[in-house]
């Protein structure tokens, strides 16, 4: 009988105290569950702190590959596959008001503004706390997401849950950017190097609790796939202003990461990138901030509505992080609403912001400066 090999993912271990959270900076694993918690009624900033400690104990345990203390929890074999578990928190806006400390929202951490082609639905919406779980195995994930939602019952409820899924830690070609459920590559525009991260990314404040936070902006994106599976390779290619396969810009060049000429013409003098296309309308034009943010997407497959003529109900969880939504993420949402070629087979649903705390010491909590400041 051949000797059964255990699988290197699953002891695949993720840092947990840093300087900044994980769940950001890796590669996305296979498996995303999202959860939403809204406080209970009566509340205080005593009981949310204690929430805040169990909650950084738990993640930090599992996330490592041992045991929690958790009353009644014997499901030890549930999580014995760490399979590069991430665990990350968030604060909504109310947060700040709950704990008395208003003054020190970061800038941007508010709703996004509404855009024409929403159709935001409240099922979907803010909350006051967010859990992001990414693991390669989706027995640890779910357990890691019970466990959580456990520890929170007697302080907090689950407004929602989104999940999602992508290629497994090695399973796609090393360094290759995500499909989503169109086809096309997705997040081909990330940040690279320290200083991107840090232009980008990491707010930078001399205040501890701010310095290493991010916010994270949340949107559920429906996609019409019945629609878009009517174009052609071209017709993809051109809604997307890159090529459907291969990812790179309808300028030129091989790959997805080269450079696109956004004044490259064909022999009719028409533009190789249409002026509509989703790329054409993410970068910088005429010195509007451009698409320079962390994107982290999953895809999502639904039960079908039995109300709904369609094949599928599928989409994004559109996860992305940076600095101040207001000067990225809307800034960038407010020319792809006015006149992306995506809109035709896109619908955002869905939308929530949260401030991700900085990273932790094997001593502190999630949020602990703020709490204190």
């Amino acid at each position: 009988m051949a000797e059964v090999q255990e699988l290197p993912l699953v002891k695949a271990i993720q840092p947990f105290d840093a300087d900044v959270q994980s769940g950001i900076m890796q590669a996305g694993p296979a498996h995303l569950e999202v959860l939403a918690f809204d406080l209970n009624d009566g509340v205080g900033k005593s009981e949310l702190i204690t929430l805040l400690q169990e909650w950084t104990s738990l993640a930090r345990n599992f996330t490592q590959g041992k045991a929690a203390n958790i009353s009644n929890f014997y499901e030890v074999e549930m999580v014995e596959a760490v399979a590069n578990l991430t665990v990350t928190a968030g604060f909504g806006e109310r947060i700040f008001d709950l704990i008395g400390k208003s003054d020190l929202k970061p800038e941007g951490l508010h709703d996004i503004p509404a855009f024409d082609h929403d159709n935001l639905q409240p099922q979907w919406g803010q909350s006051d706390l967010v859990i992001q779980i990414c693991c390669d195995d989706p027995v640890t994930l779910f357990t890691t997401a019970r466990m959580m939602i456990k520890v929170a019952l007697p302080v907090a409820h689950v407004k929602w849950m989104q999940k999602g899924f992508g290629h497994a830690f090695g399973a796609a070609p090393a360094g290759a950017t995500p499909r989503n459920p169109m086809g096309s590559i997705d997040g081909t525009v990330n940040p690279h190097s320290a200083e991107e991260w840090d232009e980008q990314v990491w707010i930078d404040s001399d205040q501890a609790y701010l310095k290493n936070s991010s916010i994270m902006v949340v949107r559920r994106i429906a996609l019409d796939l019945d629609v878009w599976e009517k174009l052609d390779e071209a017709g993809r290619s051109r809604v997307i202003g890159r090529d459907y396969h291969t990812g790179a810009p309808l300028s030129g060049g091989t790959s997805e990461f080269d450079e696109e000429d956004m004044d490259a013409k064909d022999a009719q003098g028409n533009y190789l990138i249409d002026r509509h296309s989703h790329l054409a309308l993410s970068r910088e034009q005429d010195g509007l901030p451009n698409d320079a943010l962390r994107r982290r997407a999953y895809a999502y497959d639904d039960a079908l509505n039995p109300h709904v003529t369609s094949s599928t109900n599928s989409g994004l969880v559109w996860i992305a992080f940076q600095k101040n939504p207001d000067k990225q993420f809307t800034a960038i949402q407010k020319r792809l609403d006015a006149s992306d070629l995506l809109n035709e087979y896109a619908q955002h649903i869905g939308s929530a912001v949260y401030w991700i705390v900085p990273g932790t010491r094997p001593d502190t909590y999630w949020g602990q400066a703020l709490m204190e400041a």
